[in-house]
């Protein structure tokens, strides 16, 4: 029910055919148009692929919390990813191995190699950080395993200086784990970082 304003010369809600409403500041009055049915194929299509890649990283989300570059003011981690992948979103196709986890500035990590992965136990990775000004001594690697057909997910994290991080994880035998990993460093209080890199192994 539409409420008439006389003071204000204006009305709020619909009435007949005609609905009042606000718009940058200022009452408006327009006519009623019946909303169109969104439920089309390519609008389905968008809800599976949003459904399939919220349920994914929403594995590993809560466990990156303080280990990302991504602007998370006002919104969550997992809000920020499917952010910067709304091109995946918007193309109605989910690829894990497309899918940015982080991104920024910073040079990646180079001959990052996964080692071997036994059911049940945690895995190191070795790489060979970037020579750059723009990293400190605080730099840190980031890399994160997920098996999103077993809904498992690990996180691991050392400075970038030592080139190797130990993941925490049990993988599960006969799954396949998609690894993601990317430098953080620091300034301030604020975090900077790289885009992460993408890579997958078979336990």
């Amino acid at each position: 029910m539409g409420v008439l304003n006389v003071i204000k010369g204006k009305w709020d809600g619909k009435v007949g055919q005609l609905v009042g409403a606000k718009w940058k500041n200022l009452a408006t009055l327009r006519a009623y148009a019946k909303p169109s049915n969104p439920n089309t194929e390519k609008q389905q299509t968008v809800r599976t692929v949003f459904k399939d890649m919220t349920s994914f990283t929403s594995l590993f989300t809560d466990m990156i919390k303080y280990l990302t570059s991504l602007d998370t003011r006002g919104q969550s981690v997992r809000n920020a990813i499917l952010k910067i992948n709304k091109a995946q979103v918007d193309a109605g196709t989910f690829n894990k191995a497309t899918l940015l986890v982080n991104k920024g500035g910073l040079p990646n990590v180079t001959g990052f190699t996964v080692g071997t992965v036994t059911a049940g136990s945690a895995f190191d990775c070795t790489f060979t950080a970037p020579v750059a000004t723009n990293i400190t001594s605080k730099a840190r690697i980031v890399v994160v395993a997920v098996d999103g057909e077993n809904k498992i997910a690990g996180v691991g994290d050392a400075l970038l200086s030592t080139g190797t991080v130990n993941v925490n994880i049990s993988p599960v035998a006969g799954g396949t784990l998609d690894i993601y990993y990317w430098i953080i460093d620091y300034r301030g209080s604020s975090r900077v970082g790289s885009y992460s890199g993408y890579t997958s192994k078979e336990v």
